[in-house]
């Protein structure tokens, strides 16, 4: 009970200080410009087809991974980087919490606003539902599924960047490094030419879990076990980090 209690104000002090950031209405402003804008190019390419829109939309555009890839850095990189710099951090570390606590409320206030990004987007299935065009449930959860645990991945890696320096712009950049490796280096096993090494690393290709699983309506445990794996990982990462830094 009271590490929940403990979890509770540090989570309302993040969420607080996340969603009164300027840069967090900037981060807003530009992922609901370049969304609406994949909305429009994915009802004129779907030709007025539901299921390709939301396919195109979901996935299926260039513009899904710029935000998917590029955004989570931009607001994680001050939850710890920013309390570093002020010595506020040090404060946190010698109060009567521990890092449990301290990474958890970070994280989910970081998630949470991850998911506010994309709250809007239902108002696109809206308009879609007004012209009579009513999507599948089942897919459309599963699409919100695979961008809830990306998302979580991509936060949790942008949380561990940021508990290693007290510069923002750094910690974006490890941030951004370590997400286009986890998309990329998948699609680059191919050069390797051995067949067990490629269709290993197809199975971690982020990529393809959206495109060939949620996006489709079909979920693999296996892949919602990697998301879960990936972002514990990043999260002891992250406390071991702040432990080291504790006993400094």
């Amino acid at each position: 009970m009271r590490m929940l209690r403990q979890l509770s104000v540090l989570l309302v002090r993040e969420v607080s200080a996340l969603f009164l950031s300027p840069i967090s209405y900037a981060v807003l402003t530009v992922v609901l410009l370049i969304n609406g804008y994949a909305f429009f190019l994915s009802v004129i390419g779907a030709n007025g087809n539901i299921a390709t829109t939301l396919r195109l939309f979901f996935g299926g555009n260039f513009l899904f991974w710029v935000v998917m890839l590029f955004v989570p850095p931009l607001f994680t990189m001050r939850l710890f980087a920013d309390e570093r710099r002020s010595g506020t951090l040090e404060m946190l570390l010698t109060a009567p919490v521990g890092e449990t606590e301290v990474v958890l409320a970070k994280f989910l206030a970081g998630l949470l606003f991850y998911l506010s990004l994309w709250l809007p987007s239902v108002f696109y299935l809206a308009i879609l539902k007004s012209y009579g065009a009513i999507p599948e449930l089942g897919p459309l959860l599963c699409c919100y599924l695979g961008i809830l645990l990306i998302g979580s991945l991509f936060t949790a890696a942008g949380l561990f960047a940021s508990s290693l320096t007290a510069n923002q712009i750094l910690a974006a950049v490890i941030a951004t490094s370590c997400n286009l490796l986890l998309f990329f280096v998948p699609l680059l096993s191919q050069f390797t030419g051995i067949e067990r090494v490629e269709r290993l690393f197809q199975e971690l290709w982020i990529y393809q879990h959206f495109n060939d699983s949620f996006s489709k309506g079909l979920l693999d445990s296996g892949h919602i076990v990697f998301y879960l794996v990936g972002i514990l990982v990043f999260l002891f990462w992250t406390m071991r980090s702040l432990e080291s830094q504790r006993w400094r």
